[in-house]
C-alpha cells in the first residue's frame, strides 16, 4: 500500500461534519465542537504526484476517538477507482485529529473527510525546507537590523544542498548578499523526490528579513 500511496498526493483536505452516527452505529449522541485535523501538514508532505493526468476525490467517513485517533475509516463517496480507493483509507488512517467536544469534554464522533487526488504526468514531489526554524532563529539573533525580502531561484541538488542560485525579482537589494550568505553556508532543503528517489530541481526561495518576525520559504506559485 504504502508504494501504491507513495504515487498520489493529498492536495486538499477539508472536514465537513458528518452526523453524530454512521450506518447505523450511534458514536456519540451529539458534539459541540467537531474534531479537527492536527497532522495536515505531514500528511500533505507523505504524498507525491506521479503518474499520467487524472483528478478525482474520495469522500471518507472516520471515527475520531476521545484522544484524536481514527478508529475506522470507510469510503463514503467512491472515487470509482479500487486502488484510489484504497489509498484514501490507508491516508484517513495516518490522521491525527483535535477530539471533537461535547459540554468541554472529548467525545468520539464520525466526520467525513473529502481526499483529493492530483496525479500529474512526470510531476514530483518538490523540495521542502530542512531548517527553517534554525536559520529563522540565526537571522533574527545576528541581523536584527535588517529588514526586507531576498528572492533566488536555487537549483536544488539530490543531497539537499543549493547547486546554483539566481537572483529572482522582486527583491530589496540591501538584504541579497546575506541572503546569499545564509543559503550558500545554512540552508538545508529536503530534495525533490521522484518514486521514491531524490532528484535535482528549481524553487524560488524567499527569505524575509524582519528580526524575530522573520521567514524563510519556497514560494509554490512560482514555480
Amino acid at each position: 500500500m504504502k508504494a501504491l500511496v507513495s504515487k498520489t498526493f493529498l492536495t486538499g483536505i477539508a472536514l465537513l461534519l458528518a452526523t453524530a452516527g454512521c450506518g447505523g452505529k450511534d458514536v456519540s449522541p451529539t458534539y459541540d465542537v467537531p474534531p479537527v485535523l492536527a497532522n495536515r501538514e505531514e500528511i500533505t508532505a507523505a504524498m507525491s504526484a506521479v503518474g499520467a493526468g487524472l483528478e478525482t476525490r474520495v469522500v471518507l467517513q472516520v471515527r475520531v476517538d476521545e484522544r484524536g485517533y481514527v478508529r475506522e475509516a470507510q469510503v463514503a463517496k467512491s472515487s470509482g477507482i479500487e486502488d484510489l480507493d484504497a489509498a484514501a483509507l490507508w491516508i484517513g488512517e495516518q490522521m491525527r485529529f483535535e477530539p471533537a467536544q461535547h459540554e468541554g469534554k472529548a467525545v468520539s464522533a464520525w466526520v467525513q473527510v473529502p481526499v483529493t487526488f492530483d496525479i500529474v504526468k512526470y510531476a514530483v514531489r518538490p523540495p521542502r525546507l530542512q531548517n527553517a526554524e534554525e536559520v529563522v532563529a540565526v537571522i533574527a539573533r545576528d541581523y536584527t537590523d535588517l529588514r526586507g525580502t531576498a528572492r533566488f531561484r536555487v537549483h536544488v541538488g539530490s543531497q539537499g544542498w543549493a547547486r546554483q542560485v539566481r537572483d529572482s525579482r522582486p527583491y530589496d537589494r540591501e538584504v541579497m548578499i546575506p541572503g546569499r550568505e545564509l543559503l550558500d553556508d545554512r540552508i538545508k532543503f529536503w530534495p525533490a523526490n521522484r518514486e521514491g528517489r531524490p532528484v535535482n530541481q528549481w524553487v524560488t526561495l524567499v527569505i524575509e528579513f524582519a528580526a524575530e518576525r522573520s521567514r524563510i520559504y519556497i514560494d509554490e506559485s512560482d514555480a
